[in-house]
């Protein structure tokens, strides 16, 4: 049982669209509510209206709430990308050990 060519090759290319689709929003990019919003404009969404002590304070809140939703985003991104890839380690690799372990001891002497 032998990987096939063409999937490495749609690996390749899948890696390639998927980041040249993502990067451009990869940066500062978060999902709120199901829409794509920038880091500045989810701070200003969410402390726009507010002034004085409160505004310090929702200011520093929404920084590090859009942080962290930035950094996840960002997670989940790599992920697609690399999904074919660890496709292959999860699936394909255990696999093919689990079918040479089945083999028997005369047919890995041959083979070599």
């Amino acid at each position: 049982m032998r990987l096939p060519r063409y999937f490495l090759v749609v690996t390749a290319i899948w890696m390639a669209a998927m980041t040249w689709r993502i990067y451009p929003q990869f940066g500062d990019t978060l999902r709120v509510d199901g829409r794509l919003i920038g880091f500045a404009d989810y701070v200003e969404e969410s402390c726009g209206q507010r002034i004085g002590p409160a505004a310090a304070s929702c200011l520093v809140e929404a920084r590090t709430t859009g942080r962290r939703l930035v950094a996840s985003e960002q997670g989940k991104s790599v992920l697609l990308i690399e999904a074919p890839v660890l496709g292959y380690l999860l699936i394909y690799l255990p696999l093919r050990w689990a079918l040479r372990r089945r083999q028997p001891a005369s047919g890995r002497v041959l083979a070599q």
